[in-house]
């Protein structure tokens, strides 16, 4: 309940924003996403998990002035058998015509609770710096750093505890 919540504030806050003569354009993008989980054994020593999946979603961005924009996505990722519905708030900050900075927080809530080998904090937040290129009005491609910040994931069979979750991702997206 309390993600819906979050979703529709989200998205309403962005609406309402949006009919002040700002132009708001939306999108789905995708790309691939490698995932690395920095955690620690039983006895304290630093282990964790790298994996290299994929990941989509929907966006909505708006034009605040000639050089910032704000954004929130809703995407979908996964990492091993972890399953993530993330919502990143961005603000971009445009270099150059068509290459824009991007920083804000990120949400993280794992969906998938019921598997004997892991324990899961279903809520989580991250960090997210990134670059974005427009390759035309409609095209995009991207790069972003996630920074996980906390402790959200237990793996029993690999020995992971506490552990942590950072993306580095490479995508593509379409604006509509």
């Amino acid at each position: 309940m309390k993600f819906i919540t979050l979703l529709f504030l989200s998205f309403s806050s962005l609406l309402v924003y949006s009919q002040h003569k700002h132009l708001t354009s939306f999108g789905f993008k995708g790309g691939l996403n490698r995932s690395i989980i920095n955690g620690h054994e039983p006895n304290g020593t630093k282990t964790g998990y790298v994996g290299v999946e994929l990941y989509a979603g929907f966006f909505a961005e708006t034009e605040i002035n000639d050089r910032w924009r704000f954004e929130n996505e809703m995407l979908y990722s996964f990492t091993d058998e972890c399953h993530f519905i993330e919502v990143p708030l961005h603000v971009k900050y445009v270099l150059f015509r068509r290459m824009m900075v991007f920083f804000g927080p990120k949400i993280d809530l794992i969906v998938n609770k019921d598997n004997e080998i892991y324990e899961f904090n279903n809520f989580g937040v991250s960090v997210e710096p990134g670059l974005q290129y427009n390759i035309t009005a409609q095209i995009l491609a991207e790069i972003r750093y996630s920074i996980g910040l906390m402790k959200q994931i237990n793996d029993f069979a690999l020995d992971i505890y506490d552990g942590k979750r950072n993306t580095i991702r490479i995508g593509l997206g379409f604006r509509f």
